[in-house]
């Protein structure tokens, strides 16, 4: 299957947009098997992402250069160029720098711009390191996910990357064209803003994020957004993505994730997609104290009704997420627990049963909390007036 191939003009502009092409070898790493392996790395290129892979996907989508970059649990392809960094930016990337410089000493100790080969360097290290965190509030390790599902044992799913077959991807455009063309060929919509995907072979996940806008141009911002994708990918990906998750669950862990990163970035999704937007409140904890004053906070029996993303008010937003975040922080032992619940449900001949939810939910916070959900609501509420 192939992209179709553009006009010589729209080619040459987005030639010119993606800035200059670098050299091919990594001037950090130098592609060096060995020191890759000992920070959790595997390749810059070839690597097996996407339906084809990263050769096919840099033949067919006109860019200057992607760099490609594989870890132990992720795939990266990004198109995105260099970035000046800010002085409000310069101690957050120095204690980055500063991990990966341990295994690539030939990182500059003063980095005032951020090239190619770094950004994608800084987006791998980042997303092993959220990998790592989502299964510590997972409560479980690479050792849990065997290659394929176990017939003794708990139901953990049908592979090692959380219960899927193979790594989860992101491909990072530095132009919406290239992102709206790989979407319509290879998932069939044609969409402007961040898509989610699941390939059904060889069962893995993708997003494909055009890095175009005003608040997703820099590193700072598009950290967070990724994080809140990868989240929720994470999340459906987790014992075997068979069914959806219930919509409040997926969406308020997604912007929890997001806020530990940056608590001032908030990303909306929609129903195609995930849309960045920054309206709305910086400060999600005192909107939610604003709400609950206002009796405006959504209960859990009214975030449990909720069926698709594009329902969701910006209240629901928020009372998702401090929902979320309540359980995070004062139970998660139980919250683990939960997720572990909801995602591994299996009807009566053993395959996974996605079927009422709600009720699943019920029983599940009854089972591990002792909760009714009147009785979580007053819990809840009363971690949000301390706050």
């Amino acid at each position: 299957m192939s992209i179709a191939p553009l006009g010589p003009a729209l080619v040459l502009a987005l030639l010119l947009s993606a800035g200059t092409p670098d050299d091919d070898l990594c001037p950090y790493c130098e592609n060096d098997a060995e020191r890759l392996a000992a920070a959790g790395l595997v390749s810059h290129a070839p690597i097996a992402i996407g339906p084809a892979g990263s050769e096919a996907l840099e033949a067919e989508l006109p860019a200057s250069q992607w760099i490609f970059l594989e870890s132990d649990h992720l795939r990266w392809a990004s198109s995105l160029g260099h970035e000046t960094v800010k002085a409000k930016d310069k101690e957050r990337l120095t204690a980055e720098l500063d991990r990966l410089r341990v295994h690539f000493p030939a990182i500059p100790q003063k980095v005032k711009k951020l090239d190619p080969w770094l950004r994608v360097h800084l987006m791998a290290q980042r997303g092993e390191e959220f990998y790592a965190r989502f299964q510590e509030l997972l409560g479980v390790t690479d050792d849990d996910f065997p290659e394929s599902r176990q017939n003794d044992g708990p139901y953990m799913g049908d592979g090692k990357y959380l219960g899927e077959k193979d790594k989860f991807e992101v491909l990072l455009h530095t132009n919406r064209e290239t992102h709206r063309l790989f979407t319509k060929e290879y998932m069939g919509i044609s969409v402007t803003d961040a898509l989610r995907w699941h390939w059904k072979e060889p069962h893995k996940m993708m997003m494909s994020i055009p890095a175009v806008d005003a608040d997703l141009q820099y590193d700072r911002s598009l950290h967070p957004h990724c994080v809140h994708n990868l989240s929720h990918m994470m999340l459906c990906a987790y014992k075997h993505f068979s069914f959806d998750p219930p919509i409040w669950l997926d969406e308020g862990l997604a912007h929890a994730m997001e806020q530990e990163i940056d608590p001032t970035f908030h990303t909306l999704d929609g129903e195609e997609g995930s849309m960045p937007d920054n309206r709305g409140p910086s400060d999600w904890n005192k909107e939610l104290a604003k709400l609950h004053r206002k009796k405006r906070v959504t209960t859990y029996a009214g975030l449990m009704r909720i069926q698709a993303f594009g329902e969701m008010s910006q209240d629901d937003h928020v009372s998702a997420y401090g929902l979320v975040r309540f359980l995070i922080d004062e139970k998660p032992t139980e919250f683990a627990a939960f997720l572990g619940a909801v995602k591994g449900q299996l009807d009566d001949a053993g395959y996974p049963d996605g079927s009422d939810l709600r009720g699943l939910q019920r029983t599940s916070l009854r089972e591990l909390f002792g909760w009714s959900p009147a009785e979580l609501d007053a819990a809840w509420f009363a971690w949000i007036e301390a706050l």
